[in-house]
């Protein structure tokens, strides 16, 4: 398989229900998604606004909201292309790549500018077929927040103006993800489950962020000692604030000194201007022509280690007003990387819901007579404007869908 493979898409109707079955599966049985929930008005709103085709966008916290927008557009019987990191084409099976790509899922290279795939993307806007993209470009594991959004889908939607003459609709989706149950016991289980594999001294339910800290803590260390980082001193802390400042100032330390080993390792050398997630995305994909198995294995536990710390961040406005889903998620990231540590295999246990919701929706038309610099304030305006009403909509689903955990716990 070369390097710069680029996965075409299809759409067959067989291949499609087919695919829908299996992606339904690993969302209800893999991912403990037991619902999806996308309001009648959304349902009316939508069916109304995908006759000439429409780009739509969402936010990606999680690996599994493509699979649950696929399988509840699938549902009202909607047709659409699907862009999808090239890199995850690759890993995936044979036979489910072929699923995907006549499921309609086409590859992007997201380590540069992939000219096939924008070309793609313009040709299926301007066919008036709809396209779903998810503008932050990766996953972060967090529901209750977004990374920036990126030009790319503007510039496809005003490229497809352009060629068509006529305005391009931009449907804002938002995905949000809620614990089914009994919330606190799901987080005081989860709490349990990591202090008993860590060996720590139980505390009081009531005592949640010193749990957790000591929990992020105890795997760091693990951590750090793996990468052979000389360990903290012990200490006491007088605040539970400078004690997390700590831990996120020790994560930071061990992210770049892990990815700065795996780049030497298999011979990268990182762009000046490149940030953490972007050398964690090009040592994955260079990883995945490592010939040595041993040696890629090694890697890719590592590099998916740094993938979920380098968003795990405890901040002020984690502490102020936290939900139980925020805590869970947070909870969940360092289970991740523990089980990883051990060779232990991560199931996902959570029960969850999850909560789709339809934003403003706009037209995006391409402007006559304009020179560059234009050009470019116009494409910012439009893409602050996407981020902004996406945002919007996330903190919606987020006041009428999350618990917040109560003072005393």
């Amino acid at each position: 398989m070369k390097k710069s493979q680029f996965y075409k898409d299809s759409f067959s109707n067989f291949h499609v229900a087919i695919l829908n079955k299996i992606l339904a599966f690993l969302v209800k049985e893999k991912a403990k998604i037991k619902k999806i929930e996308l309001s009648k008005n959304d349902e009316k709103r939508l069916k109304e606004s995908l006759g000439g085709g429409s780009l739509i966008t969402c936010n990606h916290p999680t690996d599994f909201d493509p699979p649950s927008l696929y399988c509840t557009f699938r549902k009202l019987n909607l047709e659409f292309r699907i862009m999808t990191a090239r890199d995850v084409m690759f890993r995936t099976p044979y036979i489910l790549r072929k699923l995907l790509q006549m499921g309609g899922c086409f590859s992007i290279d997201r380590t540069k500018l992939d000219r096939r795939s924008l070309s793609r993307s313009i040709e299926i806007l301007s066919s008036r077929k709809n396209l779903i993209v998810f503008p932050e470009g990766r996953t972060y594991g967090d529901t209750e927040r977004m990374l920036p959004y990126q030009p790319g889908p503007i510039k496809i939607a005003l490229f497809s103006s352009k060629k068509t003459n006529l305005p391009i609709k931009v449907l804002p989706f938002a995905i949000y993800y809620s614990i089914i149950g009994n919330k606190q016991k799901v987080v005081e289980n989860r709490l349990k489950e990591l202090e008993l594999i860590l060996d720590l001294k139980p505390r009081s339910s009531s005592e949640f962020q010193m749990r957790l800290a000591a929990i992020a803590q105890s795997i760091i260390e693990k951590l750090e000692k793996r990468e052979n980082i000389k360990a903290e001193k012990k200490r006491k802390w007088r605040t539970e604030d400078s004690r997390f400042k700590s831990i996120n100032s020790r994560i930071k330390n061990l992210c770049q000194i892990s990815i700065t080993n795996i780049e030497s390792k298999i011979k990268i050398k990182p762009n000046k201007k490149d940030s953490l997630s972007d050398r964690i995305q090009k040592a994955r994909e260079a990883n995945d022509f490592t010939r040595n198995p041993k040696i890629k294995k090694e890697i890719e536990k590592k590099v998916l280690m740094l993938h979920s710390l380098s968003y795990l961040k405890f901040d002020d406005t984690f502490f102020c007003n936290t939900t139980y889903e925020s805590l869970e998620e947070k909870l969940a990231m360092l289970s991740k990387e523990l089980y990883r540590f051990l060779d232990k295999k991560y199931i996902i246990k959570t029960e969850k819901k999850c909560h789709l919701s339809l934003g403003e929706i706009t037209e995006l038309k391409h402007l006559k007579n304009t020179d560059s610099s234009q050009s470019q304030k116009y494409e910012k305006k439009l893409l602050e404007k996407l981020e902004k009403n996406t945002a919007k909509t996330l903190r919606s689903l987020r006041k009428n869908n999350s618990t917040i955990v109560p003072d005393g716990w």
